[in-house]
């Protein structure tokens, strides 16, 4: 599917299951090496390949996983659990500040009374008793150090800046996937975030149409990368095609009250594509989607309106649980029938599960986040995206201005019009260097390169031809 260029989806993607954000670590029943692991009270050691159940805190309630780890990066403070979450098994990473528990499957609940890793009651211990340097770099202390950074920050013994309190990274997401919302940004946050210690919260502010496949695949990579160390919120205005593949990658999702979310078709141009690229597109993006933790038949029926989803609760329980074809069952909803692409809003999303809560101010948002209150962090990634949106707009702006300059006739003959059709060709190179994706849209930048060239021997041979004696 990444072999695909320029095919844009153009239409509503729907908002996906929420992610498990929270963190898991493990207790040691493996030969591995053992690793302390922080928990919110207290330490634990753990080595891959333990097999063990987690109680980890979800935003104001707990959730229980059971899995394997797979990976303990003490440094970042992050564990990888191997592990079934309704029913689905995904690959999760998991954040160490936010586990209450850990017990080997089938054995009793880890203590969590803080002590010396030597003299822990973790009912494990590693063999030397002595903590390592990545255990004692692990998280965040919020100790002063008496440091400073290059641009001022107190930084903590583990050299992280100290923030005031717990807050959020804004990045808006907006305009075309692939032109003014890119996965290049949502890089240079995870790296502004990690200036504060792992277990950050990003939020992607997404208001967006859509855009390029091509795309896609850089922001699944991207934010799959970030979320091995922060956790990444989507926070829904208008997620349409692109930017709704993009909501699914985060941990989280959540509405503003005129959220949309859903229905997708892939298009060439003015024409829906179907057969093999659809089908590839439908493959790959379906196994990340799922590998993610969210049912695969939601983006089925986002992106081909022949697919029909509905959903039932139990009454017991209230959860929902989704179904490929209309059932009949007591109190099913139908989300999308063979008529319509899957369209979510931000009623019926929180309704079956999709979304994880409705929120159109901060001062709202925060306590679903498990905030006390609102508090940006850091303006960083909102005047990043501000800076490349104002670039492409004069980029857009200018290209239109040389494309009119381009064919207005001048005075001065063929010589002097092929001199200024140079002018302006090198002026549309200086600006793809400075902001491909402008450019990469509108015209093929290697083409014209060439043509540039051509065009420069031409004038070249004009004006040797003029010089000459009779010329």
């Amino acid at each position: 599917m990444r072999t695909l260029t320029s095919i844009a989806l153009a239409a509503v993607l729907a908002v996906a299951a929420p992610g498990l954000y929270s963190s898991a670590h493990a207790m040691p029943q493996s030969g591995s090496k053992q690793q302390q692991v922080k928990l919110i009270k207290g330490t634990w050691w753990g080595s891959v390949g333990d097999r063990v159940e987690i109680v980890v805190k979800d935003q104001l309630a707990t959730r229980t996983m059971t899995g394997t780890v797979t990976k303990i990066d003490s440094d970042k403070g992050i564990v990888t659990v191997d592990a079934e979450i309704d029913g689905k098994k995904v690959s999760r990473p998991v954040f160490t500040s936010t586990i209450v528990s850990i017990k080997p499957v089938g054995g009793a609940a880890a203590p969590a009374p803080t002590g010396t890793a030597g003299n822990a009651t973790t009912g494990s211990s590693p063999t030397d008793g002595a903590k390592s340097a990545t255990d004692a770099a692990a998280t965040p202390t919020k100790k002063p150090s008496g440091k400073v950074d290059a641009q001022g920050y107190q930084l903590d013994e583990n050299g992280y800046r100290i923030a005031p309190q717990k807050g959020v990274f804004i990045l808006p997401f907006v305009g075309g996937v692939g032109a003014t919302a890119r996965a290049y940004e949502i890089e240079q946050m995870g790296k502004e975030a990690d200036k504060w210690g792992p277990g950050q919260i990003i939020i992607l502010d997404i208001d967006s149409p859509g855009g390029l496949v091509t795309e896609i695949f850089k922001i699944v990579d991207a934010i799959k990368s970030v979320r091995e160390r922060h956790r990444v919120v989507a926070w829904i205005r208008e997620a349409i095609s692109a930017a709704a593949v993009t909501s699914m990658q985060c941990d989280e999702i959540y509405f503003r009250t005129m959220g949309a979310d859903g229905a997708a078709m892939m298009i060439a141009g003015s024409n829906s594509v179907y057969g093999e690229p659809l089908d590839r597109f439908r493959v790959e993006l379906g196994d990340i989607i799922e590998k993610n933790g969210r049912p695969r038949m939601v983006f089925l029926a986002m992106v081909l309106s022949k697919d029909v989803l509905t959903y039932t609760k139990d009454p017991v329980t209230g959860k929902p649980t989704f179904h490929d074809k209309i059932t009949g069952l007591p109190g099913e909803v139908v989300l999308s029938n063979d008529k319509d692409n899957l369209t979510f809003n931000a009623s019926n999303a929180l309704d079956c599960g999709f979304s994880k809560g409705t929120a159109d101010t901060g001062a709202d948002f925060a306590p679903l986040l498990g905030l006390k209150e609102w508090y940006e962090i850091s303006d960083y990634g909102v005047k990043m995206a501000a800076a490349w949106k104002k670039l492409h707009e004069e980029c857009e702006k200018d290209l239109a201005l040389q494309m009119q300059r381009m064919e207005i006739p001048r005075a001065g003959g063929p010589s002097e019009q092929l001199s200024v059709q140079i002018q302006i060709m090198e002026k549309v190179v200086a600006w793809h260097k400075r902001c491909p994706p402008c450019v990469d849209g509108k015209l093929d930048i290697d083409q014209l390169k060439k043509q540039l060239k051509q065009m420069r021997k031409q004038l070249s041979d004009m004006r040797k031809k003029s010089s000459a004696p009779g010329g």
